[in-house]
């Protein structure tokens, strides 16, 4: 009796021991057999460094070409217009940009933040809340899984066109604001 209760503990102990060991090999941030175990010390260091660098880079690019020959899906498919409403940001972008190449949004950068900063002057009080519609209508294009077709892109592309006219009057207002800021006194 004594010796099957031994035995019980010994096979519940390796039983238990396995499945810490399991758990823990799967959860690991990298793989099981470390990168560069045979190479020399420096050549494992730049390894370790590069592959540490992956996650700070960041690129947000164009979704479609502008050569319809090149679309990956075809323009009726559902996703077209939430990839046309990606690139028409990057459109804003540059021409924001273009008016003053001073304003450049990074891709870890909110766009919200950035357009009230560069685009609430020039639409003076319903600025914010254009602004605000507008980066509204992105993060549900971008982000939600509802329908984005052809007649929320064209609510969209109104907003965006409004925001697009702010940017070209921006560049008729930014000399008379730069000029405001050199009159105002610094204390």
């Amino acid at each position: 009796m004594f010796s099957g209760g031994v035995l019980t503990f010994v096979i519940l102990f390796i039983f238990a021991k396995r499945q810490i060991t399991r758990f823990a090999l799967r959860s690991r941030r990298g793989p099981h057999v470390p990168i560069g175990t045979d190479a020399k010390k420096c050549l494992k260091k730049e390894l370790e460094r590069r592959i540490e660098a992956v996650p700070r880079i960041m690129h947000e690019p164009r979704l479609l070409s502008t050569e319809p020959s090149h679309y990956i899906l075809e323009p009726q498919q559902p996703y077209h217009y939430r990839f046309r409403a990606v690139d028409d940001v990057k459109t804003l972008e540059e021409e924001i940009a273009r008016q003053d190449p001073g304003l450049r949004r990074h891709p870890r950068e909110s766009l919200r933040a950035f357009l009230l900063s560069s685009l609430a002057a020039p639409l003076d009080g319903r600025g914010q809340k254009l602004v605000h519609q507008f980066c509204d209508t992105y993060e549900f294009a971008r982000h939600h899984p509802g329908e984005f077709g052809e007649d929320e892109y064209t609510a969209y592309s109104r907003l965006l066109l409004k925001l697009l006219d702010a940017c070209k009057y921006r560049r008729h207002t930014a000399p008379q604001l730069r000029d405001c800021s050199v009159t105002v006194p610094q204390q």
